[in-house]
């Protein structure tokens, strides 16, 4: 526990106290080494007994005023909180961040932070730009982000240009401006000399960039101190960073350090290059931490994390220590208020914005309409107790029979990522949650199974991110116990098409299964002609005749050509189906299909769902509720059909 911590903002107390920094006479031996001594401890810290704090945070307590939230007891003495315009309070967050933006600097590191939403990192941010504006000569200092919008009007350079009108008007540290805009503020003056206007000065920088979709505008812009705004939305994040980190390196030596900081809950933002810096901080020059937060994350590193407990308003004693348990408490109870909500996605974005650990803060809140936060639990559950083992990885191989057989591979690797990496292994391999049921006489009944297909095209280097996704669907049935759930996968990209569909159709074989599968790309209809199995595909589906999910522009006998109207229904499709309530545990809690799905990275790609990204795993499963209700619906037909003809015989047979 942290104590006496406000012995670390003495130049803020005296400010507060007496409207001064100093009394000191301007022009004085006094007044010039109060000054100088400021700036050395805005340059290399301070320390009051067994506690220091860096430059940055001692410029941050001291020099900053923030919007912050204060007590005031009222006349009957009630205590109510409001804002006001004054300096941050000392917070053990704070201290944690502060020192490891230090630490980062002197490992050659750079940092990459996901916060939940209100921490004030913008005034950290802010306070870490103007330090370096007024105390180090000829430094760059820059602001990346998506929008324009997220550097002016409330944004982190309105804050920074705050700060600077502050400390010009009320410090010693006044500076000159050579450039004095909306999105760039550079000190210094002119001097004629010599018949020629020359720069003096500090000539230090602060500087906006909008990138929008340009993640190349950072080209060449090197720095002493960049920060990447609003990350959690920013598309071009991962492009723009690895453009920059060249330029922030000379051999071993970081010559300046980089802060990506990110929230969650913005609907239909771009997290895709936060959460891979996040996860991955050593491939991109971060300072590493244990994860110690994700369930199951032990024995793996993160970058920077900050809990919504941390620092929580009502939650800090008087000298800035979380009060950690109260705070989760209090937390865990507004949780439960929101789950009486009608709309899932207030759910969702509650938890995005107040995250207990990154993969809630990493929540991409969307338009689909998926339970996310019950599927991020599932994903929780299922690799924290390593249910993915459940499945048998391997091959199938023909017999010398003829028959289909499954081989166990100790080797072979399912690919457990979404979105997977450029060094992946994409070759994967064949995953058995469940082999086939068979009947006393070793056959698999007809159409107890189903397989659903997204294909890729091999031709299309553009599309070379794209993976062949199959799953097999054990259909609701009579027979075999459980049901209605996925029994086996293959998800992979050989070095050809002919050597995944090859398996695609074992795998039809082993499980008597016919294929629905898209059929404008991936040679599956030709693979089939040239090796007799046409009888393993499914033909093109007759509710897909209804006039709303109708298309003129494909019109195959096998398979289905998907639209975007097929892919909205499709989504409702698969939101019922995950929802499905399959049974009851003893404690009350309902068992639904989701809580079935034990692949990884099916479960990503349902969390993070959209209709513009890749979700290959995601749209073979879609069109897996089209094969299931496409057979339902004809199994129905044809029993309606025996009853008439039945009704029709009884009637006429006198």
């Amino acid at each position: 526990m942290l104590k006496n911590t406000n012995k670390l903002r003495p130049a803020a107390l005296s400010f507060i106290k007496n409207g001064t920094y100093t009394f000191a006479i301007p022009g004085t031996k006094d007044y010039y080494e109060f000054w100088d001594k400021e700036r050395h401890r805005c340059l290399y810290g301070y320390s009051h007994g067994n506690l220091s704090i860096t430059g940055n945070h001692y410029f941050y307590l001291n020099y900053c005023p923030i919007d912050r939230s204060v007590d005031e007891e009222l006349p009957d003495g009630t205590i109510i909180a409001r804002r006001e315009r004054t300096f941050p309070a000392f917070y053990d967050g704070d201290w944690k961040y502060f020192n490891s933006i230090d630490r980062a600097r002197k490992e050659n590191k750079h940092m990459i932070v996901l916060k939940a939403r209100r921490k004030g990192y913008s005034y950290k941010a802010a306070a870490m730009l103007a330090r370096n504006y007024f105390h180090i000569r000829n430094s760059k200092n820059f602001v990346f982000a998506s929008q324009k919008e997220y550097l002016i009007g409330d944004g982190l350079l309105s804050k920074a240009w705050d700060i600077l009108s502050f400390v010009d008007n009320n410090t010693a540290w006044t500076q000159p401006r050579l450039r004095d805009r909306e999105m760039i503020k550079v000190s210094g003056y002119k001097k004629n000399v010599n018949g020629a206007d020359v720069e003096l000065g500090m000539k230090s920088q602060i500087m906006g960039v909008s990138l929008k979709d340009a993640p190349d505008k950072v080209r060449g812009k090197a720095g002493e101190l960049i920060f990447f705004e609003e990350a959690g939305s920013f598309p071009g994040l991962l492009k723009a960073w690895e453009v920059t980190m060249p330029t922030m390196r000379q051999g071993s030596k970081t010559l300046g350090t980089m802060v990506a900081f990110g929230t969650g809950g913005t609907e239909g933002s771009d997290f895709a290059g936060m959460e891979e810096l996040f996860y991955n901080p050593e491939s991109y020059d971060c300072l590493a931490f244990d994860n110690v937060w994700d369930a199951g994350g032990g024995g793996t590193q993160c970058g920077y994390f900050i809990p919504i407990y941390e620092n929580l308003e009502g939650f800090i004693d008087k000298d800035g220590n979380s009060i950690k348990h109260e705070a989760v408490e209090f937390e865990e109870g507004n949780r439960n208020k929101k789950k009486g909500t009608n709309d899932p996605k207030a759910y969702d974005q509650y938890i995005a914005e107040h995250p207990l650990n990154p993969r809630e803060a990493t929540l991409q809140i969307s338009s689909n309409l998926f339970d996310i936060a019950s599927l991020q639990e599932q994903y929780n559950n299922v690799k924290v107790n390593n249910l993915h083992a459940m499945g048998n990885n391997g091959s199938l191989y023909y017999a010398y029979n003829g028959e289909i057989k499954f081989k166990l591979d100790g080797d072979a690797r399912p690919i457990l990522r979404f979105p997977h990496r450029k060094e992946d292994n994409l070759e994967g391999c064949v995953t058995i949650y469940e082999p086939p049921y068979k009947t006393i006489d070793q056959q698999v009944p007809v159409n107890m199974y189903i397989i659903c297909h997204d294909p890729y095209a091999q031709s299309q280097s553009a599309d070379s991110s794209s993976l062949g996704s199959a799953y097999v669907i054990k259909r609701v049935n009579n027979i075999s116990s459980p049901d209605d759930m996925i029994v086996a996968s293959y998800v992979a990209r050989p070095h050809s098409q002919d050597e995944f569909n090859k398996n695609l159709f074992m795998l039809a074989d082993y499980y008597n299964a016919r294929i629905g599968f898209e059929n404008d790309r991936g040679e599956v209809i030709a693979y089939a002609r040239r090796h007799r199995k046409l009888h393993r595909l499914q033909e093109e589906f007759e509710m897909l005749d209804k006039k709303d999910l109708r298309s003129k522009k494909v019109k195959r006998q096998y398979g289905m050509h998907m639209t975007e109207a097929r892919k909205r229904q499709g989504e409702i499709y698969i939101r019922d189906w995950l929802n499905t309530i399959r049974s009851t545990n003893e404690d009350g809690t309902q068992v639904l299909n989701m809580h079935k799905i034990y692949d990884l990275a099916l479960l990503q790609e349902l969390i993070k769902f959209n209709h513009k990204g890749n979700f290959d795993r995601a749209m073979s499963l879609m069109v897996g509720m089209y094969h299931t209700r496409e057979m339902y619906n004809s199994e129905v037909k044809e029993i309606l059909e025996d009853n008439a003809s039945a009704e029709w015989f009884d009637n006429n047979r006198y």
